[in-house]
């Protein structure tokens, strides 16, 4: 595999596959080939990335939801930092 990136698309290409390539030697299944130094860390991967996929909707209220309880000056004061 060239390391060379000619365009973007071919590292995004790159980058999920080698995460595919992780989550899939981090399932439980193959936890007792592994040692324990790195079996907890691929756990956890395969725990966030599983949290993630399953449960997208309240991963999205955890980012909006301090946007929608703040007060209104908060808000706009981001607004103005994000037009910037």
């Amino acid at each position: 595999m060239v390391l060379s990136l000619p365009s973007p698309m071919s590292a995004l290409w790159k980058t999920f596959c080698l995460g595919a390539v992780v989550y899939a030697l981090s399932v439980p299944a193959l936890a007792p080939l592994r040692p324990e130094v790195i079996d907890t860390p691929m756990s956890r991967y395969y725990a966030a990335v599983n949290a993630t996929v399953f449960e997208q909707r309240l991963t999205f209220d955890t980012i909006t939801a301090p946007l929608r309880h703040s007060p209104d000056f908060v808000r706009q004061r981001f607004v103005a930092m994000i037009e910037k």
